[in-house]
């Protein structure tokens, strides 16, 4: 009988989960399926590239994330976006962003760079997927307290992304692993996911400004509404593109090619649940899709890692992830500032 993973294990399993995700998805980006299959083979990339195989600005963000939760995660919304808006800025000027960073992400960081507030700092018109692919710190942090979580998930998206959509999908996918770390089955995640609405959208406070009005909204209720409109619309086509699955078919012909925070995190979903006990299959199905595969790749790896721990993590693949050692103490601060 397999032993139930440890608090410690689920948050490296997340964090190592997320980055190796996302270094397989990042040579198929910008990649048509058959162009990943012509490259890789039928059965498209299955193995990482290179030692170290390198990650993206995904998981680099993510670290950015967990860094300044570990600094002041427990000091209160404003002062963990503050210490937040210096690890962006650090990052937009750090010689390792290189790796094909979003536009919305970087317009935000420069937002902030130039003394803009965070709850001012999002591009209103963009919910691209850079609002949720860094947000599994978020939802393993906070994954024992459910209002401080959806806070911190729509503050961190603000900074850089104020479409509802955006702010919602971050908040779903931060849900998404902390129920991940706390062992609740994938399978259960739909009938959570449709129960958080009623609270999300009447849960807006002060702190978070008013980008609702920015947006032409008559009031955060609206417009988390329409996050919540657009963000269903996508899941519903998760049953049918499971369906359909199979190694010759994209699921982002069906949710869409992920760019979006709505249809990656319906793609990233769909890998889940059709690989629920199965890490590696899971990111592979990510990898190999014509849209944004490392973030779909990289979500996905960060819910099945929570949920499985990092033992379910192919050994070769831990050994080879670049920034190994760094991944393993930001989990483990992380888990003891948590824990704390």
């Amino acid at each position: 009988m397999k032993s139930v993973p440890s608090l410690e294990d689920r948050f490296q399993g997340c964090f190592l989960g997320l980055a190796i995700g996302d270094a397989l998805g990042y040579p198929t980006e910008f990649l048509s399926l058959p162009q990943i299959q012509q490259r890789y083979g039928p059965t498209g990339i299955q193995d990482l590239v290179g030692n170290p195989a390198l990650h993206s600005d995904d998981t680099q963000t993510s670290l950015a994330v967990a860094r300044s939760l570990i600094q002041a995660g427990q000091d209160g919304v404003e002062n963990w976006m503050a210490a937040l808006a210096q690890e962006f800025v650090a990052w937009l000027r750090s010689p390792e962003n290189d790796r094909a960073p979003g536009n919305t992400t970087i317009k935000g960081c420069q937002n902030l760079e130039s003394g803009v507030s965070w709850t001012d700092s999002g591009l209103p018109e963009s919910k691209s997927c850079g609002a949720i692919m860094r947000v599994a710190p978020i939802g393993l942090y906070y994954h024992s307290d459910p209002s401080e979580l959806r806070l911190a998930a729509w503050a961190s998206s603000l900074a850089t992304h104020a479409h509802p959509t955006a702010l919602v999908s971050a908040e779903v996918t931060a849900f998404c692993v902390s129920w991940a770390v706390a062992g609740v089955a994938p399978a259960e995640y739909w009938d959570r996911i449709k129960a958080l609405q009623t609270d999300s959208v009447q849960a807006w406070e002060p702190v978070l400004g008013k980008s609702w009005e920015r947006s032409g909204y008559a009031s955060p209720k609206d417009y988390l509404a329409q996050g919540w409109k657009e963000l269903l619309v996508e899941f519903v086509k998760i049953p049918l593109a499971m369906a359909k699955d199979s190694s010759d078919i994209d699921i982002c012909d069906i949710l869409g090619g992920g760019w979006g925070s709505d249809e990656a995190l319906a793609c990233a979903l769909a890998c889940v649940l059709r690989f629920p006990k199965d890490y590696a299959a899971a990111i592979k199905r990510g990898a190999n899709t014509g849209g944004d595969s490392d973030s779909i790749a990289s979500i996905a790896g960060a819910i099945s890692g929570a949920y499985l721990g990092h033992n379910a993590v192919p050994k070769d693949w831990r050994k080879r992830i670049e920034n190994r050692q760094l991944l393993i103490d930001l989990s483990k601060q992380l888990c003891q500032r948590h824990s704390r």
